[in-house]
């Protein structure tokens, strides 16, 4: 499997061939959709013969189709084995020196299913009938399939996410200045948070009403949802959420217990999307800190990791960094109600990094998104002060890629391991200790 929505096979003339929805095993026919000089992409026309690795009955009906669970059509352990030989893949490309270090075997979740507890639906209107769909893209395509049942996601969403569309659809709001449907939930499923991600180019006052006229009928006729919001995003980009929400029903945020904290999360704020995974990360995490340490939390989002430590921890100094004003809020108050000092800092990275330049450091916490860290970002890291670099990857080419930058700063990597926040797709998590002395 490559490290994407592909099995990979190999034609006749050498050419590599990356074929949707096969896996290892499989024989079968196939036809060519996009060729290029030393390797070609193919769909499925006949499965002559089903590899034994395939999943015996999954779950999901439409999973061939939609973008989100590109493995579902692989069997759960299979795929656990496929996704540490992508991370060996990787690192095998690189640079990075692993002599010292045995990779485990990917961390698996028990049940597999059910686990995501937030989703951001994009829309599009039925131009005949003017109902409104949300779901996901199908793979390779900006058609868009609704969804209605995912098996990924908490259960309440369906019926959740169906009704806000039933609203939508009676209250004529549209996809000319709708462009995402959010939900997120806290860990017990008993609070819900719904956002509505808009163009304000494009919302006349009328539409404004109608927004919250539909966000107030959902917060009525569900009592799990705590609170709901407009979220303002004009940029012609992928990035999803904007800079300026409002908030129509409830506080803006939610509350969820993780392990033993309370944490404020908002609509815009980063959080982990499989909470009972991300503790094993936490545990994982704990043996390299040490009581006093003194961290510098970087792309800290809403202070989970740096504060889960804290509890964990005694008298740790905490600094943290984030681009996301909100979730710099949340942190603050995070801190605050969970009794521990801790200084979270509004910037955006690049901005700031070169401020901690002269300070020392114990450990230095990064969670970057997929896209991984700046050079500009990675040299600061290399210059500051620092005995071991704590960095939380969801994206096994750009953490590879970066350890290689480090490198060259005296640190070395003493421990990987993978976790599968992510099953039935490719995407998974990794956690890498570097240490210097």
């Amino acid at each position: 499997m490559s490290h994407g929505a592909f099995a990979i096979t190999e034609q006749e003339d050498g050419k590599k061939l990356f074929v949707d929805n096969a896996c290892p095993g499989d024989e079968i026919e196939y036809e060519v959709y996009n060729e290029h000089k030393s390797f070609s992409y193919a769909n499925i026309t006949e499965l002559i013969t089903e590899s034994p690795l395939r999943a015996k009955d999954p779950k999901c009906k439409i999973h061939k189709v939609c973008g989100s669970c590109q493995w579902q059509h692989i069997d759960y352990q299979e795929q656990l084995k496929f996704k540490k030989q992508n991370l060996l893949d990787f690192i095998q490309h690189s640079k990075i020196d692993i002599s010292n270090i045995e990779i485990a075997d990917v961390i698996p979740m028990e049940d597999p299913w059910n686990y995501r507890n937030k989703v951001i639906y994009p829309v599009d209107t039925v131009p005949s009938t003017g109902r409104l769909m949300a779901g996901y893209f199908k793979r390779n395509s900006n058609e868009l399939i609704n969804v209605k049942h995912c098996p990924i996601q908490y259960s309440i969403f369906d019926e959740i996410i169906e009704r806000v569309k039933d609203l939508c659809t009676e209250n004529g709001i549209i996809k000319k200045f709708l462009r995402h449907i959010l939900v997120r939930s806290n860990s017990n499923k008993k609070q819900i948070l719904v956002c509505l991600i808009v163009r304000n180019k494009e919302l006349e006052k009328e539409n404004y009403l109608k927004l919250r006229k539909t966000l107030k009928q959902i917060s009525e006729e569900f009592s799990i949802i705590k609170s709901t919001s407009i979220n303002y995003n004009d940029q012609s980009t992928n990035v999803i959420l904007g800079s300026k929400s409002e908030v129509v029903t409830g506080k803006g945020y939610i509350i969820d217990n993780f392990g033993d904290l309370n944490l404020k999360i908002s609509a815009e704020s980063f959080y982990q999307v499989n909470t009972s995974q991300f503790s094993k990360i936490i545990d994982l995490i704990e043996p390299h800190i040490k009581d006093g340490d003194k961290i510098l939390d970087a792309y800290c989002g809403i202070g989970t990791i740096s504060l889960s430590l804290a509890k964990r921890k005694a008298n740790l100094s905490i600094t943290g960094i984030e681009i996301i004003k909100t979730a710099v809020e949340n942190a603050q108050l995070n801190a605050l109600d969970n009794a521990i000092e801790a200084v979270y800092i509004h910037s955006k990275i690049e901005d700031n990094i070169e401020d901690f330049r002269n300070e020392d450091f114990d450990a230095l916490i990064i969670n970057p998104p997929r896209k991984g860290c700046t050079t500009k970002v990675l040299h600061n890291l290399g210059e500051i002060k620092s005995k071991k670099i704590i960095y939380v990857s969801c994206n096994p080419a750009t953490l590879t890629r970066d350890i290689e930058y480090l490198q060259d700063f005296g640190y070395k990597t003493t421990y990987i391991q993978a976790i599968d926040m992510f099953p039935h797709s490719f995407h998974f998590e990794t956690l890498a200790i570097l240490e210097r002395s």
